[in-house]
């Protein structure tokens, strides 16, 4: 994943049609400067210890997470089954000859080059996944580079397939391996993704593993990490002080501790819950490097700044585009109205499931994770599905939560995950929003016409679409902006995903640079969004918005001005995303060739975060 959000702009140029701007010569206004500077971090690579600590006092939760695909997620091909065939056949290129070896104890690739007879050996230092999942299970390899990264291998393995893989540059998608693909057309070649999050290296790989730390030492690399499973310090944080706290507590040493040194998650909100499980199960926008459990996510990702481009990995109802993310279940009626976790359905040692009172379910099919909460449907559930009560037809997940293959991945390898959206069957809105209806998944004989018709006639209606994302839909290119406002603004609405794109398509629609005579109202529904104290991504878009288009508006200056004396601890997340924006509508204009307009976004930018090297780099570039 890029690091920075103007690897999206390209995207952003089709949809950025700024408002009308009648705006005089204007100076910008001085806002303050950031009141946080650069603290020592409060968890540090050190801090961490391992699980096998952590067996002693809690075997039984250790045998949980011991047979569980996170214990099972990597390693060294020592310490992993490696489920791919590396018995010297060759995978065949057009130009290079590759041959999965064993030598001794070691797994390597060898690299032949077709027209030169040029060899190079790759060994396998490092494994990703064991084919364990269901929908398509693959695995991953990496190799050590003399720069001292870990660095992703182009060479998959598909266990359902039974092939090899790569995935190619042009779309990304996900090929078997075959004469009519060259090495050179591969997205990972040369290997480029690393374990770690290495500044200036793109990598999106430091999920693959527990407590990566990649720092540059000279003109070299180190990278150190725990394990390449998912271990129990990656949720729980670092484990060193609760070790040593709780064996003073044992030995008498400490009579009445007020903490234990490690934070409960059984006392955390749900929010805090969900942050645990996305810092690897969420596409993010990262903001900072430098990132551990045990650290407020929110200080170093954002969850919803890649939004703002045209082509975000997300529809507009929040189901995912480009790859099987689990963070749409946040855009999800279950989450909105009835704040489901990930732990509602899935035990997080284990990862077996269970229903929202914590009793386990033989699988992922078992009905009981949903009608554990709407008990209405289980006495009958044929009058809710309208099949027979044992099929396909009235299974929850058929209808709700049904498997997608992803556009980012193609249709080659099967790799399908879950909706976690739990969307409503709308067959001819899916069809429109480019996915497949999960009716039509099943009934491959029938069109999305005639699937909607049952639809209509058996729920007569269906439960009406969330209002934020209607209201977006029937947005055209001939609604007026004070028509688009009251369409599109509405700060009191539960819809995070919704309530996010909405009002960035209204900043960048309908919006410019100092503009002049915005509507008071509209102002005033900007600064409500600005004052939301719980969505800092919302938040910070409001106050971005606000200073791209009302920079000269003195009321406007006094408010933001207040905004930040507010913040508090979050205003550095806050102006790193608000700052990031500025410098996104910058990139935007500098990319259709309005100099000045990026010159003055880029300046409000460094307003924001005056030291940020890359927002000075940006201006110099404007200029020159």
């Amino acid at each position: 994943m890029n690091n920075r959000l103007i690897s999206y702009c390209v995207f952003f140029l089709c949809i950025f049609i700024p408002g009308c701007s009648n705006k005089k010569e204007q100076k910008l206004f001085i806002i303050p400067q950031p009141a946080f500077v650069e603290k020592t971090l409060p968890v540090s690579f050190s801090d961490f210890i391992g699980s096998k600590q952590c067996q002693a006092c809690h075997p039984d939760i250790y045998s949980q997470w011991e047979n569980s695909t996170h214990a099972k997620a990597g390693g060294s091909p020592e310490d992993v089954a490696v489920i791919a065939p590396f018995n010297g056949n060759s995978i065949q290129l057009s130009d290079v000859t590759i041959y999965p070896e064993k030598k001794g104890n070691n797994y390597q690739f060898r690299l032949i080059d077709n027209t030169t007879g040029d060899q190079q050996i790759i060994k396998v230092e490092a494994v990703v996944g064991g084919g364990f999942m269901y929908g398509g299970g693959t695995q991953t390899y990496f190799g050590k580079f003399e720069d001292g990264t870990y660095r992703f291998l182009p060479f998959d393995f598909s266990k359902d397939e039974n092939v090899w893989f790569v995935q190619v540059k042009s779309s990304e998608e996900w090929k078997k391996a075959d004469e009519r693909i060259s090495i050179s057309q591969l997205y990972n070649w040369p290997p480029h993704r690393v374990l770690g999050e290495i500044e200036d290296i793109s990598n999106c790989q430091n999920c693959h593993g527990s407590q990566i730390v990649g720092k540059k030492v000279g003109k070299k690399y180190k990278t150190n990490f725990t394990t390449l499973a998912i271990n129990c310090e990656s949720c729980h944080g670092p484990a060193k002080k609760h070790v040593t706290t709780m064996s003073k507590i044992v030995s008498g040493m400490i009579a009445n501790p007020t903490t234990i040194g490690i934070k409960s998650i059984a006392g955390i909100l749900p929010t805090e819950s969900l942050n645990i499980c996305f810092q690897c199960h969420a596409v993010k926008t990262p903001l900072k490097d430098g990132y551990l459990p045990g650290q407020n996510l929110e200080e170093f990702y954002s969850l919803r700044l890649m939004l703002l481009g045209n082509e975000n990995p997300y529809a507009i109802d929040g189901r995912i585009k480009t790859f099987g993310y689990q963070q749409n279940h946040l855009f999800s009626d279950c989450f909105i109205n009835g704040s489901m976790t990930c732990i509602s359905c899935h035990n997080p040692h284990s990862q077996n499931y269970q229903d929202i009172n914590r009793q386990l379910l033989a699988d992922r099919f078992d009905d009981r994770q949903c009608t554990a909460c709407h008990m209405a449907k289980k006495e009958n559930i044929s009058a809710h599905t309208f099949h027979n009560q044992n099929s396909t037809g009235s299974k929850c997940i058929s209808c709700h939560m049904p498997f997608r293959q992803h556009e980012g991945i193609g249709n080659e390898i099967r790799f399908t995950r879950s909706d976690h959206t739990v969307s409503i069957p709308r067959p001819i809105y899916d069809q429109s929003q480019g996915f497949e209806s999960s009716c039509i998944q099943c009934h491959t004989d029938q069109t999305e016409e005639a699937l909607q018709d049952f639809v209509d006639q058996w729920w007569k209606p269906a439960k009406p679409m969330n209002p934020i994302i209607a209201n977006r839909l029937s947005i055209t290119k001939e609604t007026s902006w004070d028509s688009a406002a009251e369409l599109l603004l509405h700060p009191d609405e539960k819809h995070s995903m919704g309530q996010y794109v909405n009002l960035s398509y209204f900043i960048k629609r309908y919006l410019s640079p100092g503009m002049e005579n915005l509507d008071r109202e509209i102002i005033k529904k900007l600064m409500d969004y600005a004052e939301i104290e719980d969505d800092i991504d919302l938040k910070s878009l409001a106050l971005a918005g606000l200073h791209y288009s009302q920079y000269n508006n003195p009321e406007v200056q006094m408010f933001l001005i207040e905004q930040l004396e507010k913040m508090g601890t979050t205003e550095e997340a806050i102006r790193l995303r608000w700052g990031l924006i500025l410098d996104y509508f910058g990139t935007v204009f500098y990319l259709v060739g309005d100099r000045p307009r990026a010159i003055e976004c880029y300046e409000l930018a460094k307003q924001v975060l005056p030291n940020d090297k890359k927002i000075a780099k940006n201006i110099v570039r404007a200029k020159s």
